[in-house]
C-alpha cells in the first residue's frame, strides 16, 4: 500500500502538469476559484485532522509492541 502512495505522490506534480496543459487556454475564472476553493478546503481538513487525532502536550507515545505474539497498538501514556 505504501508503494502505491509513493507512486502517486510522484505522478501527481505530472498530472497536475498535464491538466494545465490541457485546460491552460480554456480556463475559466470560475474554473479557477473552484479550484482555489477546493485547495482552501483540504488544507483545514487537514489541520483539523492533525489536530483532533494528535497527542495532548506532554505525552508520551509508546509505539506498537508485540506480546505473547500478539500485536499491541500503540498509544500515548
Amino acid at each position: 500500500m505504501l508503494r502505491f502512495a509513493e507512486i502517486g505522490f510522484f505522478l501527481v506534480p505530472f498530472a497536475l502538469y498535464g491538466a494545465w496543459w490541457l485546460l491552460g487556454a480554456r480556463a475559466t475564472t470560475g474554473l479557477i476559484w473552484a479550484a482555489a476553493v477546493v485547495l482552501v478546503v483540504l488544507a483545514a481538513t487537514t489541520i483539523w485532522y492533525g489536530m483532533e487525532h494528535s497527542l495532548p502536550a506532554g505525552t508520551r507515545y509508546v509505539p506498537a509492541q508485540l506480546h505473547d505474539g500478539r500485536i499491541v497498538s500503540g498509544h500515548g501514556s
